[in-house]
């Protein structure tokens, strides 16, 4: 493991006292190590002296009372309360636990880490399984798809696995299901149809290739693909099926709604039934 302080300079752990707390400081103390990161521990509820004490005496079992981190306490709406915190002490990534699959009820509801993946600013880490001993990521599944947000992405998942030193990176491209129907539209011929599908391919392919050219890869074993299919679904299927522990994805281009679970916008696909640990990419470069 190679420390790293190029990515996340202030890491926000959303704290609830449950079964899992435990293993998210867990993951707090080893996520810090790695990124040389400020903690700011955060938990939305009464403030009583027995949960303030346990929270403590598990900061000191972690080592994590350094006082460089902070404990945020704050009553109200949790997802509005923390996303407040996090515009306030500028969080790079907020850190949350994460149930693989939810019920349909939980689902149309929300989850309160699934509101905060909606409504976010900053880079979210969700955490379907977080782990008493963590040992990082060692199969990173990417999205690279054709926006302006993909190469920010990429290449903050190329530091994580460098400093994971991660087995394998796989670099996933979904076919843009709109461009290609505007590309069999009828009145091609079916040899102009398929002139252009190449055409269209090999653009993008140059493009993601451009991309990883620029970047200092080191000896991470990366590897590109390209499945048609509908996105979001698609690379959930990838990861599920190849045993990813993190997939990495850029974030919405607008905070998600109703509407977008009635009518799953490309990530809501993903938080029906997270594959693995899932990481939202939020560049401050393109808002």
């Amino acid at each position: 493991m190679k420390p790293s302080e190029k990515i996340f300079s202030k890491i926000g752990i959303a704290i609830a006292f449950s079964p899992r707390c435990e293993a998210l400081l867990a993951e707090a103390k080893h996520l810090q190590n790695c990124f040389q990161s400020q903690l700011y521990f955060i938990h939305v509820g009464k403030n009583s002296l027995q949960e303030t004490q346990y929270l403590k005496l598990l900061m000191h079992r972690f080592h994590l009372d350094d006082p460089s981190n902070k404990i945020v306490w704050r009553e109200g709406d949790p997802v509005t309360e923390i996303l407040e915190i996090c515009l306030e002490e500028k969080i790079d990534l907020l850190v949350a636990g994460a149930l693989e699959k939810e019920s349909i009820l939980k689902y149309i509801l929300g989850g309160v880490a699934r509101q905060l993946s909606r409504k976010i600013k900053c880079s979210m880490l969700m955490l379907t399984e977080p782990s008493l001993h963590p040992i990082g990521f060692k199969k990173l599944v990417v999205e690279g798809t054709d926006h302006p947000k993909t190469e920010n992405t990429i290449s903050i998942a190329l530091e994580i696995a460098k400093v994971y030193e991660s087995e394998s990176v796989a670099v996933i491209q979904e076919t843009n299901l709109q461009k290609m129907a505007l590309i069999r539209n009828e009145e091609l011929m079916e040899k102009e149809t398929e002139g252009l599908k190449e055409s269209f391919e090999k653009e993008e392919l140059q493009k993601l290739d451009s991309i990883l050219n620029c970047k200092d890869c080191g000896n991470l074993n990366i590897h590109t693909e390209r499945i048609e299919g509908k996105p979001g679904f698609v690379i959930n299927t990838y990861a599920r099926e190849n045993q990813a522990d993190l997939l990495v994805i850029n974030g919405p281009d607008k905070p998600l709604n109703l509407l977008d679970r009635v009518f799953p916008h490309d990530i809501e696909y993903l938080l029906s039934d997270l594959p693995c640990n899932l990481l939202i990419i939020h560049s401050k470069d393109t808002e």
